[in-house]
């Protein structure tokens, strides 16, 4: 099982989101490393497009690898960041694997979910519970940050439409779902949904 994801969020100056797009896959495209680049082309930035790529990897000496590449050699990500207005990375530790994912990934979905002071962990091992509810269908990607607030949990998921997306999304409010559901809403203080178009895959 995969243990972290490197994820790098920019956001694209205004008339520049194919620029940065491009740069991001063709970035991802030289990595041998699994991972995927998407866009969310209707995210609230207040300038251009969300551009989001995300590096799966198996262990913390791997991140540190690839720190010491950037430090190493600042020039690719400056040639990026220059196009961009906002410029973010963040570590995340993987605590289940996405699993049944569609042969054809085509939307994928982040629920960032923020915990009462002190029931992060709490509110983790409800999601988890949630995550198992699913069976044998897709079951989310769930991850907290290794570095920045403590307090937040995150469960990604990944579908070939966006009806799949909608019809997934239901079936959360069946009584299947309810009791946890209502577990995860006692124990959250904010939650906010990201829906991105994937436009670039690694396995």
């Amino acid at each position: 099982m995969p243990n972290y994801v490197l994820q790098s969020r920019r956001v694209a100056k205004p008339g520049l989101g194919q620029k940065v797009l491009d740069a991001v896959v063709d970035q991802f495209k030289t990595g041998s490393t699994q991972g995927n680049v998407s866009i969310s082309v209707n995210a609230p930035t207040g300038s251009g497009h969300l551009i989001v790529g995300a590096r799966v990897l198996d262990s913390i000496d791997e991140i540190e690898k690839v720190n010491d590449n950037v430090v190493n050699d600042m020039s690719i990500l400056d040639s990026i960041d220059t196009h961009c207005t906002d410029v973010q990375a963040q570590i995340l530790r993987v605590l289940a694997p996405g699993e049944n994912m569609p042969a054809k990934p085509k939307y994928m979905a982040r629920n960032i979910i923020k915990a009462k002071s002190g029931k992060a962990p709490e509110l983790a091992a409800v999601l988890l519970e949630i995550r198992d509810l699913y069976g044998d269908d897709m079951k989310p990607l769930i991850t907290v940050p290794y570095v920045g607030n403590q307090d937040i949990v995150r469960a990604t998921a990944i579908y070939d439409s966006l009806a799949s997306f909608e019809k997934h999304s239901d079936a959360i409010t069946g009584d299947k779902f309810k009791s946890a559901v209502q577990k995860v809403r006692d124990l959250r203080q904010a939650y906010v949904r990201h829906t991105a178009r994937m436009v670039y895959v690694a396995n």
